[in-house]
């Protein structure tokens, strides 16, 4: 077994070494392939819409936007339709290396009215905030080998990926706890009937790693400018910490450091231990062509 798997490892470097990359040149004599040393970037459409770029196009219409308007980037073949910055660089005539960033966050605060129960009065009023936050980052890098003699070149490869993510979740309260108001009037109705009310919940942070395969195709429609796609098979594992929420409640009978009783006291509650995923799959590049502009 161990003969076997040599010899085809073997084979696949032969392979690998023996690809060839020829320069193809336009009726001007300038170089239509990409060369040792060059970069590229990227922008992304779906299968739908290139058609009616391409129909638009040719009959010169003015607003032409049927690929940016609907996607200008690329998107992560792991995550969805999660757009990210891809580039490559050119190590030789026949390999490149592939680079792709994926970062998204929201940071977002609602306000609130609610009644005020110290006033006792129906138009008098304190503020509730809820504030969300969350971000997500993919890193991408892969060795990506070309071969073809004709402006349509073939592209096989490997991507190591890496992601992480994580969220929280706030809550501010305008009516405050006390020994006449042990259960205050609030928006959110977050009451655990123990530990009181939520104070925020922190989510595990999640991480992810793995490895994908992949395939496609570049026709070069222009010197140093291609139209491509490619599928994939992936395989990755996920794995997330512990989640937790705070809670806050007034206990009368917990004394207040004034040789008096009663104050504000904390819980931290696990709602989750966390855990791990492991998942495998085909993609069709999200149904993505792409765009690549080597310089």
């Amino acid at each position: 077994m161990k003969k076997v798997l040599s010899i085809a490892a073997a084979m696949c470097i032969t392979i690998a070494a023996t690809a060839q990359n020829e320069q193809v040149q336009n009726k001007n004599g300038v170089d239509i392939m990409p060369v040792s040393g060059e970069f590229a970037v990227g922008i992304g459409a779906t299968y739908s819409n290139v058609p009616l770029w391409l129909g638009n196009f040719f009959g010169k219409n003015g607003s032409n936007n049927a690929i940016l308007g609907a996607s200008s980037y690329i998107d992560h073949p792991l995550i969805g339709t999660g757009a990210s910055i891809t580039g490559k660089y050119m190590v030789s005539d026949n390999n490149a290396l592939r680079i792709s960033v994926y970062n998204d966050g929201v940071d977002q605060t609602n306000k609130y009215e609610v009644y005020d129960d110290r006033a006792n009065h129906p138009d008098s009023t304190v503020v509730d905030t809820y504030r969300y936050n969350q971000s997500s980052t993919y890193l991408s890098a892969g060795w990506e080998f070309r071969r073809g003699k004709t402006r349509l070149r073939g592209i096989y490869g490997g991507d190591a990926v890496l992601g992480w993510s994580n969220s929280h979740e706030h809550y501010g309260y305008g009516n405050n706890l006390g020994i006449t108001n042990l259960t205050p009037t609030d928006q959110f109705n977050a009451w655990n009937s123990i530990y009181g009310r939520m104070t925020q919940q922190r989510f595990g942070a999640t991480f992810s790693v793995g490895l994908r395969a992949f395939v496609g195709v570049e026709y070069f429609i222009a010197p140093k400018m291609c139209i491509g796609t490619e599928f994939g098979w992936s395989a990755y594992m996920s794995k997330s910490g512990k989640s937790v929420a705070d809670y806050e409640r007034f206990d009368p009978f917990v004394a207040d450091g004034n040789g008096g009783y009663g104050a504000i006291v904390t819980h931290r509650e696990e709602t989750s231990l966390g855990g791990i995923s492991f998942n495998t799959g085909l993609d069709n590049f999200n149904s993505q062509v792409y765009f690549m502009f080597y310089f």
